[in-house]
C-alpha cells in the first residue's frame, strides 16, 4: 500500500499534466503569440495616427486656392466634360472653337492602370484620352499650344497633326491629349 498511493498519485498527476495543463499551456502560447500581434498592430495603428495628424496639419497650412489650383492639376475623379469645357475656354480666348471632339479610352481597369502608384495605399492614376480639332492659323496655333502648355491641367499630347489649307483658309490642327486623375 505504501508504494501504490504514490504509483497513483503519480500517474494521476501525469494524466492530469497531459491531459488538462500541458494543452492549456500549449493554447496559452498561442493567446500570447496573438496578443503580441495586437499590440503591433495598435502600435502601428498609432503611428499612423500621428502621421495623418501630421499630414492633415500640414494640409491645414495650404490656402483654399492653393487646394483648387491643385485639384485642377490632377483631380480625384475623371470629369470629361469638365475637360472639354477647360480646353475649348482656352481655344475660345483665341477665337478657336473645338471640333470632332472625340472621347478616347478610360484606362480605369486593373489590366490597363498606369504603372505609376500613389501613396501607400497604393492607389493607382487613370488616364483618359481626348481627340477634338482646331481650325487656326499658325500663329493662332502657336498661341493656342502654349495657353494649353501653361494650364494648370496636367495634359500630355500624344499625338498632333495638321492639315494645310489653301490660304486665307486656315489649318486644321489635330490632337489627341492624355489626361490623368487619381483614383
Amino acid at each position: 500500500m505504501r508504494f501504490l498511493m504514490p504509483l497513483i498519485l503519480l500517474a494521476t498527476a501525469a494524466a492530469l499534466f497531459m491531459l488538462y495543463t500541458d494543452p492549456a499551456y500549449q493554447n496559452t502560447k498561442t493567446l500570447a503569440v496573438e496578443g503580441a500581434s495586437y499590440d503591433e498592430a495598435l502600435d502601428t495603428s498609432q503611428e499612423l495616427r500621428k502621421l495623418r495628424d501630421e499630414l492633415i496639419a500640414r494640409r491645414n497650412t495650404f490656402g483654399q486656392e492653393d487646394l483648387q489650383k491643385l485639384q485642377r492639376m490632377i483631380p480625384d475623379n475623371v470629369d470629361n466634360i469638365r475637360l472639354i469645357i477647360e480646353i475649348n475656354g482656352i481655344a475660345a480666348r483665341h477665337g478657336l472653337t473645338l471640333k470632332d471632339v472625340k472621347l478616347g479610352t478610360i484606362s480605369d481597369s486593373v489590366q490597363a492602370r498606369s504603372p505609376l502608384a500613389v501613396g501607400a495605399s497604393g492607389d493607382q492614376v487613370g488616364s483618359v484620352t481626348l481627340g477634338f480639332t482646331v481650325a487656326a492659323s499658325y500663329d493662332e496655333f502657336l498661341m493656342f499650344l502654349q495657353d494649353v502648355e501653361h494650364s494648370l491641367r496636367l495634359l500630355d499630347i500624344e499625338d498632333l497633326s495638321f492639315t494645310a489649307a489653301t490660304p486665307p483658309a486656315d489649318n486644321d490642327y489635330h490632337f489627341s491629349v492624355r489626361t490623368y486623375w487619381l483614383h
